[in-house]
């Protein structure tokens, strides 16, 4: 079965519209969050969707892209509201750009609709040009949920960074293949920073989380 593959694009002013560029393919559906629409049009792209409450960007005009306005005030981001909008609309796996950098705050609970996502078995990742960040969930909050991932493969990513650690938990049990600093079943915490400044060691490595959740971070070097 043929995936339904969903480009968010937010609207940080650190967006690399040359990432956008290359991670697009024939057809992805296009979900522009707020004045994420402004990097689109850069590129000649036109959206699928444009959501957002435009608070910070004003709503796009004579557009041929369908457009949802959302009230200043909710409980829902706009990126957060955008992805519920493409699981409606049958996407089953999500990049989001334009999802880092700018306000601290907005970074932050974009790395919470990532766990929105994983905890729902939905693949997807975050791509600002120099680092991939994804959620892992662990196996047995996969039995609780039904879905998500407890196993990442990273091919040919030699001397790339790498960083791990728990997310939206106190402590996660993880497993590293493939590095510089390999571990086997080790408990990382949340008050203690253990995994940070790893390296992919070889054109294989493999990160299992046995218990908890883990946000990780590739980098490019």
């Amino acid at each position: 079965m043929s995936m339904k593959r969903c480009i968010l694009i937010g609207a940080s002013p650190d967006t690399d519209i040359n990432t956008i560029s290359r991670l697009m393919r024939k057809g992805d559906y296009i979900i522009c969050a707020d004045g994420g629409y402004i990097f689109a049009e850069k590129l000649g792209i036109s959206p699928d969707l444009i959501v957002g409450d435009f608070d910070s960007s004003e709503r796009p005009e004579n557009c041929k892209s369908e457009i949802i306005s959302l009230p200043v005030r909710k409980d829902d981001t706009d990126m957060l509201y955008a992805i519920k909008e493409g699981i409606r609309r049958g996407c089953d796996g999500f990049i989001m750009l334009g999802a880092t950098g700018g306000r601290l705050d907005h970074t932050y609970a974009n790395f919470c609709a990532l766990k929105y996502l994983a905890d729902r078995g939905i693949p997807a990742y975050i791509d600002d040009g120099r680092n991939e960040i994804r959620i892992i969930n662990g196996s047995d909050r996969l039995v609780e949920s039904g879905g998500g991932m407890s196993n990442f493969i990273i091919k040919h990513r030699e001397r790339h960074g790498f960083g791990i650690f728990p997310f939206g938990c106190g402590r996660c049990r993880v497993s590293l293949r493939g590095f510089e600093y390999n571990a086997e079943n080790v408990e990382l915490t949340a008050d203690f920073p253990l995994g940070v400044s790893n390296k992919v060691a070889s054109d294989f490595a493999e990160v299992s989380v046995h218990r908890g959740c883990a946000i990780i971070i590739l980098e490019s070097m």
